[in-house]
């Protein structure tokens, strides 16, 4: 279930406020990303650069830490803060609103990871799919430099000279990306859209389609709005983003491991290397296999699933602010 925004903001003014937080976090996050920098790089040498010129500056094994920082400070002010403060400022609790307010069943927490597991091969296969499409083949080059290029951030970012760094890299690169986007994607932006539309499964493709595309992965777009789909479907069934939060950390710890495992065999890694493919055949049965495991966590969390994405009152609060007072006496007698 999801509450209503108890401070009297209609719709229109909840996607306002969450709009204006993350545009100021991009502004406030982008400069302050800089500061793990200082020291490590001459700004001055990046003035004038062209952007490839100014990665290929960035992206060298010495700057790995600065830039995991960077990450972890833009992520922060991008997607975690503002998704709180518009919580805060729109909700009596934000942290209940947001889906924080909830326990973890191990059982729901196996089976979400199982169903990130038997997904892998249905991303890989729509990696495939959209790379078979009619591009053009200037336009196919394209998005393949893009993609090579978005490699090598992860390779830099990720580099691992030992477990200690891989340890690092879990938690800086994995956890907490993990728990900022579903804060913000699922706690925040479906959950709006969610009460604001009364279709659930439009909200969750609105929401899916958002989050694939400021990954900025022309290739990998299908596949990361599959996950997003599976993730924001887990979110409406549930309204429980630890749930959201597991299943992503794992896709994310996972991707980390497989890096540090290709880095202890080869010191040179190469960012093709990264990407499975799986036969056909495989692709198919996990396809059964997630709905199956869909099917089954249905049924361990039937005490969850309490009218999902429908607007209710919070505990304690005993009004809908957007109904006359008149009108509140019977819609509480109802609920």
């Amino acid at each position: 279930m999801a509450h209503f925004a108890t401070k009297r903001f209609t719709y229109w003014g909840q996607l306002g406020i969450l709009t204006a937080f993350c545009g100021i976090g991009l502004i406030i996050g982008g400069l302050a990303s800089l500061i793990p920098l200082l020291g490590k790089i001459n700004m001055k040498d990046l003035a004038g650069s062209s952007a490839t010129n100014m990665m290929d500056k960035l992206l060298v094994p010495e700057n790995a830490t600065a830039l995991r920082w960077m990450q972890f400070i833009s992520t922060l002010f991008l997607f975690f803060l503002p998704a709180f403060f518009y919580a805060l400022v729109c909700h009596k609790k934000p942290l209940m609103h947001l889906g924080f307010a909830h326990r973890v069943d191990p059982k729901q927490a196996l089976v979400v990871v199982l169903i990130m597991v038997a997904s892998l091969p249905v991303v890989g296969a729509l990696q495939e799919l959209t790379e078979m499409l009619p591009w053009s083949k200037l336009m196919l080059q394209h998005f393949k430099d893009a993609e090579d290029a978005y490699n090598k951030q992860v390779l830099a970012i990720g580099r691992m000279n030992n477990f200690f760094d891989f340890i690092v890299s879990v938690i800086m690169i994995a956890f907490l990306p993990a728990v900022f986007e579903e804060t913000l994607f699922r706690g925040g932006l479906q959950n709006l859209l969610s009460r604001w539309f009364k279709m659930p499964i439009l909200a969750i493709t609105i929401t899916a389609i958002i989050f694939s595309a400021i990954h900025g992965s022309y290739l990998g777009f299908l596949s990361r709005f599959a996950l997003g789909f599976v993730l924001g479907w887990m979110y409406y069934r549930t309204g429980n983003i630890w749930l959201n939060i597991i299943a992503h950390f794992f896709n994310n710890a996972f991707a980390i491991t497989y890096l540090y495992i290709l880095t202890k065999r080869d010191t040179k890694v190469d960012p093709s290397a990264m990407e499975e493919h799986y036969p056909l055949w495989i692709t198919l049965a996990c396809i059964f296999v997630v709905y199956g495991l869909f099917m089954f966590f249905e049924k361990i969390s039937k005490k969850d699933i309490d009218r999902p994405g429908e607007e209710v009152l919070i505990p304690d609060y005993d009004t809908n602010p957007f109904l006359a007072d008149t009108e509140n006496i019977g819609n509480t007698d109802q609920l």
